[in-house]
């Protein structure tokens, strides 16, 4: 793990009335580092995800990004701080092509934001940008291509896109190979295995051979809690960790 922490959890709880579904989450995910977060079904992942990007707001605990809290920001400043969460974005427009859908993407996230006086399809200030995240993430040759004709992986790839466009340094990424067949997974894989020399990034996955291959740590949440952080072999290893969740794999 690189040594600059660029994302720190620190004791993060989140209650729904009685239920506790992130209960003191502490973990850090350095600059270079592709760190997953994995669980069983109802551990609470999406929901520590939610708040990290601030579409939730801890009941306690704080959030930071590259040193400074952003707990109490809202989730437009905390992607100005750095942080993109990719595979929720819905500002997707299926008419458009994919160079005008990163190029929106793009002006969403300049100064003035989406003014509808200047038009994102024609605006030559986007479409380098755009263009650069779309060779980033291997669509460089389906710019034209109308999103509502592109292969589900292909979408996943211009979500991911967009979140790069966004000049992000924190990659939040939740399940981003759902859905898809096993050739795309693996290439998904090897964009993300590129990706994470350039990015810090959190992962929650559920493909466990696709986590083992591209985490440099994990942490396992059950029911809130972490139980277990540490290296992928150390995580296979644990007799707590396979009690709990990994069974026989």
């Amino acid at each position: 793990m690189a040594e600059t922490a660029r994302l720190e959890l620190r004791g993060v709880c989140k209650s729904f009335g009685a239920l506790r579904v992130t209960d003191d989450v502490s973990l850090t995910v350095g600059a270079g580092e592709l760190h997953a977060l994995i669980g069983p079904n109802g551990a609470g992942k999406t929901t520590l995800i939610a708040q990290i990007s601030g579409e939730l707001q801890p009941d306690a605990g704080d959030i930071l990004v590259d040193g400074q809290p952003v707990t109490r920001m809202p989730a437009h400043r905390r992607a100005a701080a750095g942080l993109a969460r990719s595979f929720q974005i819905s500002q997707v427009f299926p008419e458009f092509d994919v160079e005008d859908n990163v190029a929106m993407a793009v002006q969403a996230h300049s100064p003035g934001g989406l003014n509808m006086w200047r038009d994102a399809r024609r605006d030559p200030r986007l479409r380098a940008p755009a263009r650069e995240a779309i060779a980033r993430v291997g669509l460089g040759e389906r710019g034209g291509v109308r999103v509502s004709e592109l292969a589900h992986g292909e979408k996943r790839q211009l979500e991911l896109a967009m979140a790069l466009a966004l000049d992000t340094s924190i990659l939040l990424l939740d399940e981003p190979m759902a859905g898809m067949s096993a050739e795309e997974s693996r290439r998904m894989a090897g964009l993300l295995a590129d990706l994470k020399r350039h990015y810090a990034i959190l992962l929650v996955e559920h493909d466990m051979d696709i986590v083992f291959a591209l985490a440099d740590r994990i942490t396992v949440l059950v029911y809130g809690r972490v139980i277990f952080t540490g290296t992928p072999d150390a995580v296979r290893a644990s007799p707590e960790v396979r009690s709990a969740y990994l069974g026989g794999h």
